[in-house]
């Protein structure tokens, strides 16, 4: 189990990005859970969540269910590949200007 954490840290030194939209992915992931779960402690307490759960008819392939969660992960892997362009605009880039930073940089604020 060491050597499984010790390569998958080692991938995460290499690449900081990775981390960091892991990071943020964990922490909306725990507030969205939190709020959700707040939501429906307070629907349950005033009696409205078991009708609507029976209107609904939730169930584990309910478009209730999945669509946020597919929304989710889209968006994560949005952020991921904009994050990935920016880090490798920023670092990983030649001394030379090419047309990707001709684009990129107004966006940055540079000039």
């Amino acid at each position: 189990m060491k050597q499984i954490s010790g390569k998958i840290l080692s991938v995460f030194e290499k690449i900081p990005i990775v981390i960091y939209a892991l990071k943020s992915f964990v922490i909306s992931f725990f507030i969205a859970a939190i709020a959700v779960a707040v939501l429906f402690a307070i629907l349950w307490k005033m009696g409205i969540y078991a009708k609507l759960e029976a209107a609904l008819d939730l169930k584990y392939n309910s478009p209730i269910i999945v669509v946020p969660m597919w929304t989710f992960a889209a968006l994560f892997l949005i952020c991921l590949m904009v994050g990935f362009l920016m880090y490798f605009h920023k670092y990983k880039r030649g001394k030379t200007k090419t047309d990707f930073y001709k684009a990129v940089a107004p966006a940055l604020g540079k000039k």
